[in-house]
């Protein structure tokens, strides 16, 4: 008795399937992509450049660097298709990636030594300060000298950060009056 192995041809280009594209940090190098597990399948998978997949080729599990990604989206940026133990192969799957850089800004500070505390602004808002002086959202120039601020973004899991310096000018110095 023989057994004929036959699979089905039907053309399938690409399989699109309406979902959001992923997000990604800028210059992330661990962002993983996965389908569902069919036990005897293997997963090809494609990574549009300047991505690159660093480990899981053939599973349905990978890893793949973007960290030399420019921001902004990646269409079609990760495919994969399944091929099943007869040899068959099935659609390809596709999805957009979107590489999320947020530069925050702050603006350099000047004080003089007996200002009271001040709230400091960074854009977007929302975000944290911390440094010497720092209480919560306000600055303290209690002590004369320079401090390094640094203000923190975080979104959608990623998080951005910049710095900035407060300067504390001392108070001038005067004598007593005199007379003669």
């Amino acid at each position: 008795m023989k057994t004929l192995l036959v699979c089905l041809s039907v053309m399938f280009t690409t399989m699109s399937i309406a979902q959001t594209p992923d997000t990604v940090c800028y210059h992330s190098t661990t962002a993983t992509y996965q389908v569902i597990n069919i036990p005897g399948n293997t997963y090809s998978w494609s990574v549009a450049p300047p991505g690159v997949l660093t480990s899981g080729q053939g599973t349905s599990l990978i890893t793949v660097s973007w960290g030399t990604a420019n921001p902004g989206l990646i269409t079609n940026a990760v495919s994969v298709f399944p091929t099943n133990q007869f040899g068959c192969v099935g659609p390809t799957v596709l999805l957009d990636v979107f590489v999320l850089n947020i530069v925050p800004t702050v603006s350099p500070v000047t004080f003089c030594l007996n200002e009271p505390c001040t709230t400091l602004t960074g854009t977007p808002t929302g975000g944290t300060w911390s440094g010497n002086g720092i209480s919560g959202t306000q600055f303290c120039p209690n002590v004369a000298g320079t401090s390094t601020l640094t203000y923190t973004y975080s979104l959608a899991g990623c998080t951005f950060t910049t710095t900035t310096t407060a300067t504390v000018n001392p108070l001038p110095v005067i004598s007593p009056i005199q007379h003669d």
